[in-house]
């Protein structure tokens, strides 16, 4: 499976970097007054922007990871998120597919055996 640039990656990242906000208390205006005394300027908007859609590089991914004091990362954790964003989209994507499920559309198929001697 190719994870660069996937739409399970990016919402990983989009659910790691969120949950580090929350656990430290940092909103998107605080995290760009934290970034900006690191002289990394990033306005609050295009925080939420690139955070929410997961999409930043690798330098504005690991200024976050020090404006928010954070001292390590588990991959074992972010292995885990991923493995979960995965099934969801993939019960997401079964959800939208026509027919998935009973309803209009649905059919019934009966088989019926018989016995010969």
């Amino acid at each position: 499976m190719k994870l660069f640039d996937s739409p399970a990656m990016r919402e990983t990242i989009h659910r790691l970097l969120r949950s580090q906000m929350a656990l430290k208390g940092v909103d998107y205006n605080g995290l760009s007054k934290r970034l900006a005394t690191m002289g990394v300027v990033q306005s609050a908007t295009n925080l939420r922007s690139k955070v929410n859609h997961g999409t930043l590089g690798a330098q504005l991914f690991l200024f976050i990871q020090l404006a928010l004091n954070i001292d390590r990362l588990d991959m074992e954790a972010i292995q885990d998120l991923f493995d979960d964003v995965d099934q969801d989209l993939k019960l997401a994507a079964v959800e939208d597919l026509p027919n998935s499920g009973a309803g209009i559309g649905s059919e019934t198929v009966t088989l019926q055996l018989t016995h010969t001697s």
